[in-house]
């Protein structure tokens, strides 16, 4: 993956920085973790994300 120098800056141009913003985040959250492990942690929050989607949409049935 290559590295780019970004040249904006927040006055320039906002979403693009709040996206710098966050990946500086991703990376400090994750640059001691193996590819492995980031996977990991992302499928759990996927499947996490869909069993809660599934149950908010789940039929209720009031006796």
């Amino acid at each position: 993956m290559e590295i780019y120098k970004n040249n904006y800056s927040e006055k320039e141009d906002k979403i693009l920085w709040a996206l710098h913003e966050i990946r500086h985040e991703l990376h400090k959250e994750r640059k001691n973790k193996t590819i492995e492990e980031i996977n990991r942690e992302a499928l759990k929050i996927y499947s996490d994300w869909r069993n809660e989607r599934a149950n908010k949409n789940a039929p209720t049935f009031n006796s």
